[in-house]
């Protein structure tokens, strides 16, 4: 009997070890899948300046940027004057006929409480004529940068590719069926303005036609079509089948609404345009800011950015258009090698539901089989809202935590460090030690496979709800619930031996979508950290959980979540430490002046949460609405400056007439300092604009006024009906200069250290005139 025990025992010792390595196997093949889906979208490939005249070459476009993005170039200055003679000249030499479209453009972006954003833009556009046309198809990107970069990547690397793809088509020689429109956009940065008024104004933007829009957030990595207009299943399509390198997710769409950017594609988008809209974001910490120059563009997400470029103008040019720019939307994302998975959003309601109906017919095959009690699995996925509602918690806070230890952090456009691996990992980690610690806490007290199936049950859910109220992001959960409550219904009928290895089958989606989403999702910023990658990570992990228990240690558990922790806190501690802030990596300050020139008071004003530096302008909390004027809306810190000797902007009344108590106003403003923007304002609780019109281009009067961007020479003219209780009109004229370089000669002023650029600089006169 002894020797008969003594067997029984080491074949239970063999099988658990059989188990152990099958585990681990099982979840580093797993682990090593999720990390080849996310190197798949990755770039690498730059063709040389040697390549065939017929295709795209990086090194080409790289020249163009190297000519042109080598300043600051904002709309209003020589400097964008400049750019756009380049540009209009490397047209002209490619035997192209450009035009510069002059023209008054207001922003689509519904600001509230902030004034209309107006002003003049210079479009270029050339025209490759079709054969037979059925529309038309646009290569866009805008040529102005911010005032404290000079815009190479945003959007210089957009622009270089839509020369570079113009001289490709060119070389080619071969017309295509529809035309093709070259539009290089202005003031995109102040306010989608050039696209805005091409839309309005231009013949082009008449009739049936597709825009591919190449925009950037960030200076590397996959370019991405992040989003597209409605009834895109044709532009799907054509995108998936056409795109040497497709790398698109219908989720972005979701996540844009998060973000404080845009781009011309909301400009485009009420004009009737189909459009696909994408742009690379890794290495945000560049965006915006004084190193987004030619150093640091990177070639390989150019040469990806040129290759789907001409290859989609070559599809859609050849095509009829009419079949493309109607139809159902499309749910898309991408998987391994090269692939992009779409599908009408009505399969993701009925993905949701097959999810949802397979994990109570797990749950039920687990009851009877014994397996579980249905009482405790329900306390399992009610207690498994508490690890994925910790996981955004976390996330939410993680970035202002990082701030707390290092305040400089403040100082970056899209809550990106310069090298943010160590910490996007440790965002990744600290979501795995919420889970474990959860699952180590519970284990024995629930039950293991309870637990598990609590997860499960949250994520089919999760994919259900996605596929009624957001299609484009439902197969982040549908489809890895689903493969694991199949794979946990199959495990339950196959022999003990293969159960390892069914259940690593079924965990294949998860590994394909939910940890490359979690990363990829990343570059949008840490700040969002707990809005998709932590809890997509928390959820990829409780899918993992019977693998898990397989593994999990039968001794010394409690050491398990402990390590988990360590190791996110060593991670966390070492992209800290390697995070550098030099010259060679500022970061941005924000500063702005106002003068008051009836007053002769002046005031600086800085952001709600300054840096060490721009702590000393800081002092009081600014409210009222003139605010708005100097430096937007939002809450900032203001505190007494000396005042400069500034000129006043000039108002001249052209003309004045009242007719049944309604007052005609034509007036003229003028920077008198040569300010690129100025801005008029009604003052008055009885005084009510009735309509405005601003250098010939009527707009929807609001109560914050206007500011006007690129006002020349000249100034602006601006004609307003008043009805006024009053014979006397009280206007606030504003001029707002941005050149950080102005900053110097403000007296009181410090330059910043090494460490700090100048970024989001507003210098500003008022002046008050009663007509």
């Amino acid at each position: 009997m002894t020797s008969v025990a003594a067997d029984e025992q080491a074949g239970r010792h063999a099988s658990r070890r059989r188990s152990l390595v099958a585990g681990l196997l099982a979840l580093g093949v797993l682990l090593l899948i999720a990390v080849g889906a996310i190197r798949d979208t990755t770039p690498t490939a730059v063709s040389p300046a040697t390549a065939p005249d017929r295709e795209f070459s990086a090194q080409r476009a790289f020249s163009q940027v190297e000519r042109f993005a080598v300043k600051p170039h904002p709309v209003g200055t020589a400097e964008h004057t400049r750019v756009r003679d380049y540009l209009v000249g490397e047209l002209r030499r490619l035997g192209l006929r450009p035009e510069v479209q002059e023209a008054v453009g207001v922003s689509p972006i519904d600001e509230q409480g902030d004034p209309i954003t107006a002003g003049r833009v210079f479009n270029i556009v050339t025209v490759i004529p079709g054969t037979a046309p059925t529309g038309r198809v646009f290569v866009t990107a805008h040529y102005d940068s911010v005032p404290e970069g000079p815009g190479a990547n945003d959007d210089g690397a957009g622009t270089a590719s839509a020369i570079e793809t113009a001289r490709a088509l060119v070389a080619d020689g071969t017309r295509l069926r529809n035309d093709v429109v070259f539009l290089i956009t202005d003031a995109e940065e102040a306010g989608l303005l050039g696209s805005e008024a091409f839309v309005k104004d231009h013949p082009l933007a008449r009739g049936r036609s597709v825009v591919l829009n190449n925009e950037a957030r960030g200076a590397k990595g996959p370019v991405l079509m992040f989003r597209s207009t409605e009834s895109n299943s044709g532009l799907i399509s054509m995108f998936g089948s056409a795109a040497p390198m497709p790398v698109a997710d219908s989720v972005y769409a979701e996540l844009m609404k998060l973000l404080n950017n845009d781009t011309d594609f909301t400009a485009f988008k009420p004009g009737g345009m189909a459009v696909l809209d994408s742009a690379y974001a890794n290495a945000g910490t560049l965006y915006h800011s004084v190193l987004d120059d030619p150093a640091h563009v990177d070639l390989a997400a150019l040469q990806q950015m040129g290759d789907n470029t001409l290859a989609l103008v070559r599809a859609f040019g050849g095509t009829d258009l009419a079949r493309l720019t109607t139809g159902n939307d499309l749910v898309y994302f991408n998987l391994p090698p090269g692939l992009l998975v779409r599908y009408p959003t009505w399969v993701a309601t009925l993905l949701g539901a097959v999810a949802l109906l397979a994990a109570p017919a797990l749950i039920f095959l687990a009851r009877r089989r014994g397996v579980v009690t249905l009482r405790r699995t329900l306390l399992g996925t009610a207690l498994a809202l508490i690890p994925i509602g910790l996981g955004v918690g976390v996330g939410v806070f993680f970035w202002d935590l990082l701030k707390m230890i290092r305040p400089e952090f403040s100082g970056t456009a899209t809550t990106t460090p310069y090298r943010p691996e160590l910490l996007w990992l440790a965002v990744l980690m600290l979501a795995g030690t919420i889970l474990i610690a959860w699952y180590a806490l519970l284990r024995r007290r629930v039950g293991s496979a309870e637990l598990a199936l609590g997860m499960l049950t949250w994520a089919a859910l999760i994919g259900f709800g996605l596929g009624i109220v957001s299609p484009g992001a439902s197969h982040l959960a549908a489809w890895p619930a689903l493969g694991a409550a199949l794979g946990g219904l199959a495990a339950l009928r196959c022999p003990p031996r293969w159960r390892v290895l069914v259940l690593a089958a079924g965990l294949l989606p998860g590994a394909l979508i939910l940890l490359p989403s979690a990363w990829n999702t990343l570059p949008t910023g840490l700040q969002y950290a707990g809005y998709a990658p932590m809890p997509l990570t928390i959820l990829f992990g409780g899918l993992l959980l019977p693998l898990i228990e397989v593994v999990w240690p039968r001794r010394r558990a409690p050491l398990v979540p402990l390590i988990a922790l360590v190791v996110s806190i060593a991670l966390v501690a070492a992209g800290l430490l390697v995070e550098p802030v030099d010259k060679e990596h500022p970061r941005r300050t924000s500063l702005a002046y106002g003068l008051d020139a009836d007053t002769g008071k002046a005031v600086w004003l800085t952001s709600k949460a300054p840096d060490q530096w721009a702590r000393r302008y800081g002092g009081a909390d600014a409210t009222g609405r003139p605010m708005a004027e100097l430096w937007g809306g939002g809450s900032k810190l203001l505190s007494p400056a000396k005042a400069a000797a500034l000129p006043a902007p000039s108002l001249r009344v052209l003309a004045d007439t009242t007719q049944q108590g309604v007052r005609t106003l034509r007036v003229r403003i003028h920077s008198e300092r040569g300010a690129d923007t100025v801005g008029l304002r009604v003052y008055g609780d009885s005084a009510t604009v009735r309509s405005l019109t601003v250098e010939g281009r009527s707009m929807t009067p609001d109560p914050a006024g206007f500011v006007f961007h690129a006002p020349g020479s000249a100034g602006v003219e601006a004609s307003l009906t008043i009805k006024a209780a009053s014979d006397e009109i009280r206007l606030r004229v504003t001029d707002v200069s941005r050149n950080p370089s102005e900053m110097s000669a403000l007296p009181g002023f410090i330059t910043p250290p090494d460490w700090l650029f100048l970024g989001d600089t507003r210098i500003s006169v008022t002046k008050a005139y009663t007509v």
